[in-house]
């Protein structure tokens, strides 16, 4: 007598067990890559079985080609399964601020957090400007020197607390070098904003502002604005600053409201 067939059986789905199974056996791989020889080789099929899908995997951005032509899982995975986590949740309230200030400054903007062990972009806003520029979405930043690291480092009281935060980051600076930021940090807790060059592109400045829960003094993220050059008129800089006030005081005001329903302090430095 045969078995009767289980549901799963029953209804088999050859196709979408492929792609789980390429995921499954790239998820193994603790941050390394596979080539399309290995991944096949892994999951048992040949590289033809699976071109298909591994080329659907890569246009709907679950998995990214490496310089080899090597694979691995893209963050979009991880995002899949962080609907509690903070970082996500996050981007979300974040998005149509950072949306609305692109649209009245005609600038990109992105916001920083700190995840880990680095500060990286968590959200990018692109503009339609010309000599506009944005940031990658996961490209990591320097706290030391730059307007985003005074925001964060503003919220702590005592140098030897900032040179702390900025040591957990790998960032490890000579006091005598630190003193000349020192005051950069002290004008970003007494105004509310930090301007500074960019210390990744030459001739670009960067104005942030610090992220809040509502009136808290822990700061969660920092949303930047890069003007280029020749646009550092100081009436733009001004008005492009007031925008960003505006907007970064809108998106606390937000985080303060939900934070009744659970929205924790990510990357709180306090």
């Amino acid at each position: 007598m045969t078995d009767k067939p289980t549901r799963l059986q029953k209804y088999s789905a050859p196709a979408l067990e492929k792609g789980l199974d390429i995921l499954e056996l790239l998820s193994l791989q603790a941050g390394g890559a596979l080539s399309h020889a290995e991944i096949a080789k892994g999951i048992g099929r040949s590289k033809n079985e699976i071109f298909r899908m591994m080329v659907v995997l890569e246009e709907r951005g679950y998995i990214e080609r490496g310089a080899d032509d090597d694979f691995k899982l893209s963050a979009k995975v991880g995002a899949l399964s962080a609907s509690v986590n903070d970082e996500v949740k996050m981007r979300g309230i974040a998005q149509p601020f950072l949306s609305r200030l692109s649209e009245e400054t005609g600038l990109t903007n992105h916001l920083w957090v700190i995840v880990g062990d680095a500060m990286r972009v968590a959200l990018s806003s692109g503009a339609e400007g010309s000599y506009s520029l944005k940031l990658n979405e996961g490209e990591k930043g320097e706290l030391f020197m730059t307007s985003a690291g005074a925001c964060f480092l503003s919220a702590l009281e005592t140098s030897s607390d900032q040179m702390r935060l900025l040591h957990s980051l790998g960032e490890y600076v000579p006091d005598n070098e630190f003193s000349a930021f020192w005051q950069d940090i002290e004008d970003c807790r007494q105004q509310g904003f930090s301007a500074k060059p960019s210390r990744q592109a030459y001739g670009i400045l960067e104005i942030s502002a610090p992220v809040r829960i509502g009136s808290s003094t822990d700061v969660i993220g920092a949303v930047t604005v890069p003007i280029i050059g020749a646009r550092h008129q100081d009436n733009e800089i001004s008005k492009v600053t007031d925008r960003l006030l505006d907007v970064v005081g809108a998106l606390n005001a937000r985080l303060s409201l939900l934070a009744s329903a659970g929205f924790t302090k990510m990357g709180a430095q306090g």
